[in-house]
């Protein structure tokens, strides 16, 4: 029997309407869920003070949250505005000049600081998708090259710092110093490796194709 024709009893038609609804529905809800989390998140930074202001408290909770977001939308953007400019710069350079003197607060500021900057700055940081070779040979992961600096490894071998995602949630991982014999180009993007990442390889691009080496390239 075809594992594909239509079920021919109401039960198996219910069940697989039903399922057909999921798929269809659960993308959509969690994608509204998500951004409802991030306006109301950023809504309550500014939108719960907005009750000390005599003319605002009678306003609903959510109107205080759609204030507070535009609000910190605002925020950002003048941040940014003002970073472009002399005054500005030097500025923000005092305020980082005080965060890196206290010591807890400088690991913190310090870290963050580098990250958000090879994040944004780096054209290089976890722009490219890689094959590693891991856990053993012949058996491969996806992984993203997060700098341009190469270590020098034992018999003279060079490598690469590779974050090695896990599924379904990229943001937890391991880095690895890889050497360039055990890392290859993928025919993928950031994004679909994104994707097949968390969908645990059920959403995948076509034309998946392992490709030379990276060690042929040095």
């Amino acid at each position: 029997m075809d594992i594909l024709s239509p079920p021919k009893t109401a039960k198996g038609r219910f069940k697989n309407n039903f399922l057909t609804g999921l798929v269809a529905m659960l993308p959509v809800g969690l994608t509204a869920y998500l951004c409802w989390l991030l306006f109301k998140w950023s809504g309550r930074l500014f939108g719960e003070l907005l009750i000390y202001i005599p003319y605002l408290q009678t306003l609903p909770q959510i109107a205080r949250w759609g204030i507070g977001f535009i609000l910190l939308v605002g925020l950002i953007y003048l941040v940014g505005l003002l970073a472009s400019h002399l005054l500005g710069r030097r500025l923000l350079k005092f305020w980082e000049n005080v965060l890196t003197k206290i010591p807890l607060v400088r690991i913190i500021y310090g870290t963050t600081r580098q990250f958000t900057d090879n994040f944004f700055t780096n054209k290089y940081a976890f722009r490219e998708v890689v094959a590693v070779e891991y856990p053993r040979p012949g058996t491969y992961a996806l992984g993203f090259l997060t700098s341009e600096v190469l270590w020098d490894m034992e018999e003279d071998q060079k490598g690469y710092s590779v974050y090695l995602p896990n599924t379904p949630n990229p943001t937890g991982g391991r880095v690895m110093i890889v050497p360039l014999k055990r890392l290859f180009r993928i025919s993928i993007t950031v994004e679909e490796a994104i994707k097949l990442i968390v969908s645990g390889g059920m959403v995948s691009p076509q034309g998946l194709k392992i490709l030379a080496s990276l060690d042929q390239d040095a």
